[in-house]
């Protein structure tokens, strides 16, 4: 073990040990099989989706996009939809996984005619409000209405669906203010954590349970972390683009650090205080942390080379972290371990 290890561990105060470290190496085994079946899956049926919309000829995404697209369906599925109801005891059926990867090709779309100004804000708001009546000017907002229409038609909840989809706009326009570098700390976290959770609550919008009050508050720090975590990942190609984000914005590591100890912490005592089976809750907790954990490195890595230079003397190498190595993941399966048992320190009265 490294400094960078022993700097990385000893951040975190006595654990409660209740999950084992065989435990989770089992299950984010049996998760990474599932993966590889979702990825041939969405492989296989994302064209074949998009060509009952458009034909191939006129509208096809190539391979990397497809790539994109399965990535997002799989951290929806697994972090979200499927983990959700492996807590709550329920089995999704048919009209759930068929919406779920429509929602997985929807909402990137969607997101892209705001991101890459495929549409004038006011032209997406009127495909949100009224689809049915809302005329395509190309072939994005063309599958974007009809997928949207076969999303509406799907879900048991319409009205949650178009609430959450109305404020994800809201938060997408608020987050233009990335590309301001006088946008504050506070204002800038609230726009990671909404753009999120909003995102989180649509797919959740798509289940037949919607999750009650106790589960969509533990969501709101899960979907903070979640873009957070993106954010870290994302550092170096942020800074190419002229995007600012609490990472290379405000790179006060350790205070980041300390967020993210904390959001643990609340994730952890509120889902150990939900009225599940133990394995259910210990499941769910391990999935969650399979990412965070993969951000907590990313912090600690961020966090060491940022020590003697800043972060637009340092180039890509040094600021991506990589999962890739044997070492690695080991490390990786340790914290997920860490992070599912974290609790905080009690404070003196």
């Amino acid at each position: 073990m490294n400094a960078g290890d022993n700097a990385a561990h000893s951040s975190f105060p006595p654990e409660r040990p209740s999950i084992g470290l065989f435990r989770v190496a089992r299950h984010l085994l049996s998760l990474h099989a599932q993966m590889k079946q979702q990825e041939k899956y969405c492989n296989q049926e994302i064209p074949r989706i998009l060509a009952t919309i458009v034909p191939p000829e006129e509208f096809s995404f190539s391979s990397k996009e497809i790539q994109r697209l399965v990535k997002y369906y799989q951290l929806a599925v697994n972090l979200v939809s499927h983990n959700l109801y492996q807590l709550t005891g329920h089995k999704t059926n048919d009209r759930e996984e068929r919406s779920m990867l429509l929602l997985s090709i929807f909402l990137p779309l969607f997101d892209d005619l705001f991101d890459n100004n495929i549409l004038e804000y006011h032209r997406i708001e009127s495909l949100v409000s009224d689809p049915e009546n809302y005329n395509p000017i190309n072939k994005v907002d063309l599958v974007v209405k009809q997928l949207y229409l076969q999303l509406l038609a799907l879900t048991p909840h319409k009205q949650y669906f178009i609430d959450n989809l109305q404020q994800g706009l809201y938060w997408e326009q608020q987050s233009l203010k990335q590309f301001d570098k006088t946008t504050g700390e506070e204002e800038l976290m609230q726009i990671t954590y909404n753009k999120s959770y909003f995102s989180i609550l649509l797919f959740c919008s798509i289940l037949e349970h919607y999750p009650d009050d106790a589960i969509q508050r533990v969501l709101y720090p899960i979907s903070g972390l979640m873009q957070l975590i993106n954010d870290l990942f994302d550092v170096w190609k942020d800074n190419q683009n002229g995007l600012y984000t609490i990472p290379n914005l405000y790179p006060d590591y350790s205070k980041i650090e300390k967020l993210f100890l904390n959001e643990v912490a609340s994730i952890n005592e509120q889902v150990s205080a939900m009225p599940y089976p133990v394995q259910n809750r210990s499941n769910y907790l391990i999935r969650i942390h399979a990412l965070n954990a993969m951000g907590w490195m990313s912090l600690q890595q961020l966090k060491t080379v940022t020590r003697h230079k800043s972060l637009s003397e340092l180039g890509r190498k040094e600021l991506v972290c990589d999962l890739d190595s044997l070492g690695q993941q080991v490390k990786w399966i340790r914290h997920v371990r860490m992070l599912s048992n974290y609790a905080a320190i009690p404070q003196p009265a």
